[in-house]
């Protein structure tokens, strides 16, 4: 099966169905992740709902923990986690990150978990756009923000800032991606970036719900 149709038949399982054949999540928190990483000697986000949800009022539940990290970046990440487990997602194909064998260069999802007996605990998003000084966004790298606009700290960890995450969640557009949207704490700056980036990658529906 080629790699079109394997992704197709992943899109097709139930969470019940992929959960019996890939393993079930059990989320760490973010302080969980920061203590985890705390001897990480190279930048990381917190990145997904969390960091769109990041200083508002209202949370939810989140099945994962999203943690970005730059793509040259990776092997020190990988070192950091010794002793877990960690695979590569490719589009729904799982491989296991074998010591001294390098990630793949289509690879954008590092799963982490203790062990074959363990539920999956973090989630790495490789970051193959974005330099040391700027992120970029994938789909349209003339939308790019340095690193000190892109992030921002939040209770001493390291987040995407809410308009940047919320950027990520319009391609998708589920249900949570909305509420995400309606519950995220933007000022006026962060509105009117995200509201260009929206228009400027195709994404006016999201604009126009931004308001």
């Amino acid at each position: 099966m080629d790699d079109d149709g394997f992704l197709e038949q992943v899109l097709r399982f139930t969470d019940e169905e992929f959960f019996r054949r890939y393993g079930p999540w059990e989320a760490l928190t973010v302080a969980e992740v920061a203590a985890e990483l705390a001897g990480c000697d190279v930048p990381w986000w917190v990145a997904g709902g969390r960091a769109a949800r990041a200083g508002a009022a209202a949370d939810r539940h989140h099945d994962d923990t999203d943690v970005a990290v730059l793509a040259a970046d990776v092997d020190v990440v990988r070192a950091a986690m010794d002793g877990w487990h960690l695979w590569e997602n490719c589009n729904g194909e799982l491989r296991p990150l074998l010591p001294g064998v390098p990630v793949r260069a289509k690879c954008e999802q590092i799963w982490a978990r203790q062990d074959s007996g363990s539920p999956w605990q973090m989630e790495f998003l490789v970051d193959r756009a974005g330099t040391a000084g700027e992120w970029v966004y994938k789909r349209d790298p003339s939308v790019r923000l340095p690193w000190e606009r892109a992030g921002h700290t939040v209770g001493g960890v390291r987040y995407l800032r809410p308009e940047v995450a919320l950027l990520y969640k319009a391609e998708r557009d589920e249900a949570k991606d909305r509420d995400d949207l309606a519950a995220a704490v933007l000022d006026d700056e962060a509105r009117d970036w995200l509201a260009r980036a929206l228009r400027k990658t195709g994404q006016a529906g999201w604009a126009r719900r931004l308001g």
